[in-house]
């Protein structure tokens, strides 16, 4: 015949196995953090880049930003169809802009942004709408203690007259 157990002793066991069984999820998941900023900094050496930018104190480039920073900037755009002429863009303040960063790439002067942009024209009456939509590259400089768009490549920016992209 086999002994007893104490009920004190069996609802000890008890008690160390259901709290051994929370603890063993939270330990599998544990591991280092990951950067914030790192999934959105693809390449070689680009996370580096990036972890160092903020370690210096410099803020993080934003669409915010980079909707702000293209006012005034000029673009030449070819037409969406190739079958009218290229117009020059000019970025106004009053237009809308959607912005997406794609991609960051550390260069040794600062750091090149991938961008998707659409922005469109405010028509007047006798106007046509105008919409643009693309991809852009983006040149950063830290200059001043800032960042400061310095040139943007234009790679897939198309314009379209009276209809959507």
């Amino acid at each position: 015949m086999a002994p007893i157990l104490p009920i004190a002793r069996i609802v000890s066991m008890l008690r160390i196995a259901s709290i051994a069984t929370a603890l063993l999820p939270v330990l599998l998941g544990c591991g280092p953090a990951q950067e914030p900023g790192a999934s959105v900094a693809p390449g070689a050496g680009s996370t580096d880049y990036l972890r160092r930018v903020q370690e210096a104190g410099k803020p993080e480039i934003t669409t915010d930003h980079v909707s702000k920073d293209v006012i005034g900037h000029k673009i030449v755009v070819p037409e969406l169809t190739g079958s009218g002429p290229a117009d020059e863009w000019t970025f106004e303040a009053d237009e809308y802009r959607s912005v997406e960063i794609l991609e960051r790439q550390p260069t040794d002067s600062g750091v090149d942004l991938l961008i998707f942009m659409l922005t469109r024209n405010n028509p007047r009456e006798d106007e046509h709408s105008v919409q643009v939509s693309g991809r852009l590259q983006l040149h950063y400089e830290w200059k001043g203690g800032k960042w400061v768009l310095t040139r943007i490549q234009n790679l897939t920016f198309r314009y379209s007259v009276g209809m959507s992209t």
